[in-house]
């Protein structure tokens, strides 16, 4: 069926069970910081020193989560999709 290699299709799911949970870990602990740093911060319309600090970690740890929520995202379809095709084929 469409020339699918088996164990091509194998390695590829076990590369995306390796990938959704590294990137969930990754996620969730970049979501952690974020919340944490965004709480400790102290509402100042002039940021300036240590605040400015905080404020572009905070940014750094949103666009890591953000990016690490996605690639958790598509590993985990590519994992469905597999899975699907492995049980079409076999």
């Amino acid at each position: 069926m469409f020339g699918t290699n088996i164990g091509a299709m194998v390695g590829l799911l076990m590369a995306a069970l390796v990938v959704v949970p590294v990137s969930f870990g990754v996620a969730a602990r970049a979501d952690a910081k974020v919340r944490r740093l965004s709480q400790s911060r102290a509402p100042d319309p002039n940021p300036r020193g240590p605040v400015a600090g905080v404020d572009e970690r905070c940014d750094q740890c949103r666009q890591l989560a953000t990016r690490a929520w996605l690639i958790c995202g598509g590993a985990s379809l590519v994992a469905v999709a597999v899975v699907g095709v492995l049980i079409c084929v076999g």
